[in-house]
């Protein structure tokens, strides 16, 4: 097969296979229930004339094991960004790198309709070191393409070995750059306050099940003081489990602040039983690598300490995930249940902001200035009471 024909028989399978099995994947949902034109069978009656019609009418022979092995990672990636397949052989292989003990970049990386992107780059980390940012499209690693590059390796080639070296080209802002990264061991960033304009700001790094710990003296200083007004850091915050997210949002405020749901049942519920440590106005800072726990948080000071988000919309997932086995060996390391803040409403898509900030005045106006500049002006610039953010809290 000659490498162009390769080239369009991937993409073929990247656009056309999954879809279908996508559909497939979703009508398994329905628990087999048979209701005419919609029913499971009519989905199996499509993927398989697919899979014939592309097995004997492509312009080249095509390996049926390649077309399912496409068709099962489709459905995946046609639930969330973090539902994967997982071959046999690359089991152990991607339970070390999976592993929270294992070595690690500080990337945290998704991919969607083919493209891997960074979606948040911890602080402190080898991947911040080397210049790697969120956003930032991840075109190859070691010269392999990242299209046709199974999510489960693209995770694994990010983790890994100490010391290990990954040869990256990325896109930003549509400009290749080449970066080198390397694969260490490093220490999370404590949560802190910072002075921005006047202004206390805490900023968290990661969550991990201290946190709340490591939170709690800095808001009895900030009582302490008498401070009335604080910016909260969550930018690109999405390391950590989703529920080390609410013994944080506890300090804040009490009474329900969300729970974990399965199937449509809610599996176990979160509360705030102690006043709160801290109150007063709130900005909360937020963009599209706050994931996760982050997110939890976020929704919970919303709706429970009368919180303003401030950016731009949040990447959207705080799951729980299982692996489940399959008869072939392989492996679905699927979502199975989703976190949600007070209102229950599950975090499977992205917050809006209250106060949004414009991504195309950086796109598109002054490339010099970054998008977590201007969300942090906005932020100030509410809790000061100060032109259009004043406005917006009049009319609210």
């Amino acid at each position: 097969m000659t490498k162009s024909r390769a080239l369009f028989l991937a993409v073929s399978l990247a656009v056309l296979v999954p879809l279908v099995a996508g559909v497939l994947w979703s009508a398994t949902d329905r628990r087999g229930a048979d209701d005419g034109e919609d029913s499971l069978y009519k989905y199996l009656a499509i993927f398989s004339e697919v899979l014939g019609l592309v097995r004997n009418s492509y312009v080249d022979p095509t390996e049926v094991d390649r077309l399912l092995v496409g068709a099962m990672e489709g459905s995946t990636e046609a639930l969330d960004a973090f539902s994967l397949y997982l071959p046999a052989a690359a089991l152990e292989r991607y339970r070390a790198a999976v592993d929270p003990a294992a070595p690690r970049s500080g990337l945290t990386v998704a991919k969607e309709r083919g493209i891997a992107y960074v979606v948040a780059v911890e602080e402190g980390s080898p991947a911040a070191g080397a210049g790697f940012e969120a956003g930032d499209l991840l075109a190859e690693i070691d010269g392999r393409s990242t299209r046709e590059m199974p999510t489960w390796e693209l995770l694994t080639l990010v983790t890994g070995e100490a010391g290990a070296k990954r040869k990256c080209e990325v896109l930003r802002r549509g400009e290749p750059k080449e970066l080198i990264l390397e694969i260490g061991a490093f220490a999370t960033a404590s949560p802190r306050l910072e002075e921005v304009e006047g202004l206390p700001m805490l900023h968290l790094a990661r969550f991990e099940p201290g946190t709340a710990t490591a939170v709690r003296p800095l808001l009895t200083e900030l009582a302490g003081r008498g401070a009335s007004k604080l910016l909260i850091d969550l930018r690109g915050l999405a390391g950590g489990a989703p529920a080390d997210a609410y013994p944080v949002a506890a300090l804040f405020a009490e009474g329900a602040l969300g729970s974990l749901r399965e199937q449509g049942r809610e599996v176990r519920e979160f509360r705030g039983e102690s006043a709160p440590l801290w109150s007063g106005e709130l900005a909360v800072l937020v963009d599209s690598g706050t994931l996760g726990a982050a997110e939890l948080l976020a929704v919970a000071l919303r709706e429970r300490a009368g919180a303003k988000l401030v950016g731009v919309r949040t990447f959207g997932w705080a799951g729980e995930r299982s692996l489940i086995e399959l008869a072939g060996g392989g492996r679905l390391h699927l979502t199975t249940g989703f976190y949600s803040g007070p209102d229950g409403q599950p975090i499977s898509s992205g917050l809006v902001p209250d106060l949004l900030v414009d991504e195309l005045q950086v796109r598109f106006g002054d490339r010099e200035r970054k998008l977590r500049d201007l969300i942090l002006e906005r932020g100030v610039r509410y809790l000061r009471g100060e032109g259009e953010e004043a406005a917006v809290e009049r009319a609210a």
